[in-house]
């Protein structure tokens, strides 16, 4: 873990030296990715491919429609045939990625065939499974580190394509830069990527303005569905698999929906339940108060995050999806 800034600037050198140093790169990050995902993996492969070297993004899940904007989105590849990806033993970068099962992939015939993994992260949790750890809990999101990264090695090479992944990162593992991860610096970096030619308003309207009228459907669902706990604090609610096959609509056009439950007064936690198979479900966890940490709660059922905004799995029907969440929740695990 990365602890002060020599430490950090060490890191920073010898990640680019393996840049410089080799031809072919996969760049990989976890399944269900959010913005800080996306945004750091185009980013990356926005700088690395600007210097004449081979580079494949994998992510090996569905896209989310909102950020199909950023550049080379359409090059991601969701199913990835890794025997012939690996034939000339390439650098693997995870970014994002707090465990390597979150990839979604073999990491075990990954690491046996690649020359180096590279693991760039800001998760509390990460379990620095690479053969090189860039990981730095105390960032507001990993875009934040690819940034200082790139300001530090490459500054001339910071352009458009790479600061508009990077921007997208930033301002969605901040919450629209509302959580308290939202800092001096984090203020600085956006105002630097400003001047390159990145426009918040337009950013925002591809992200928070775009979205299908089934969406709003689905919000009304999600509000007809909501529980409160007033002894724990906890607003919660959820959103079954058939809710997307009739209102004909993607899984990722529940992205946000959470953060408009977060707002409830009274509701110190809130959680949406989200269906993704039969008897299995993505829980999300978010809170307003700094004394809770959700990662905590995560991390027994297997999953990560950071203190104000989690996320794990759980398999079974959703009255025991609840029950148990209910009773992590309940046990004073926060």
């Amino acid at each position: 873990m990365v602890v002060n800034n020599e430490d950090r600037d060490i890191l920073y050198r010898n990640m680019a030296r393996q840049i410089e140093r080799n031809d072919e790169f996969l760049i990989i990050t976890h399944i269900f990715p959010d913005g800080d995902a996306l945004g750091s993996l185009t980013a990356l492969n926005s700088l690395i491919s600007s210097m004449n070297k081979k580079t494949t993004m994998i992510c090996n899940s569905d896209l989310p429609y909102q950020y199909s904007f950023l550049p080379d989105f359409n090059k991601i590849k969701k199913h990835p045939e890794l025997e012939v990806l690996l034939r000339n033993r390439p650098v693997c970068i995870m970014v994002d990625c707090a465990e390597a099962e979150r990839a979604g992939i073999d990491f075990d015939y990954l690491r046996e065939k690649t020359g180096c993994v590279i693991n760039v992260d800001h998760h509390s949790s990460n379990s620095c499974f690479g053969d090189m750890n860039m990981v730095d809990r105390n960032k507001s999101a990993t875009a934040e580190m690819l940034y200082e990264f790139i300001y530090k090695n490459y500054r001339e090479k910071l352009n458009y394509d790479i600061g508009i992944g990077i921007y997208v990162g930033i301002l969605t593992d901040t919450g629209r830069f509302q959580y308290s991860s939202t800092t001096a610096n984090v203020h600085r970096i956006a105002s630097e990527l400003i001047k390159i030619g990145i426009k918040p308003s337009d950013v925002y309207g591809y992200i928070y303005e775009s979205d299908p009228l089934g969406r709003f459907k689905l919000i009304q669902k999600v509000f007809s569905r909501i529980e409160y706990v007033k002894s724990l604090s906890l607003i919660y609610s959820y959103i079954l698999k058939e809710d997307f096959t009739r209102l004909k609509i993607p899984f990722y056009a529940q992205d946000g929906i959470i953060e408009l439950l977060r707002s409830a007064e009274g509701a110190k936690i809130t959680v949406l339940i989200k269906q993704i198979d039969v008897n299995s479900f993505k829980v999300s966890l978010r809170t307003s108060d700094s004394n809770i940490d959700l990662s905590r709660i995560a991390s027994i059922f297997g999953g990560g995050g950071h203190r104000s905004a989690s996320a794990y799995k759980d398999d079974g029907s959703l009255n025991e999806v609840i029950e148990r969440m209910k009773e992590a929740i309940g046990n004073g695990t926060v």
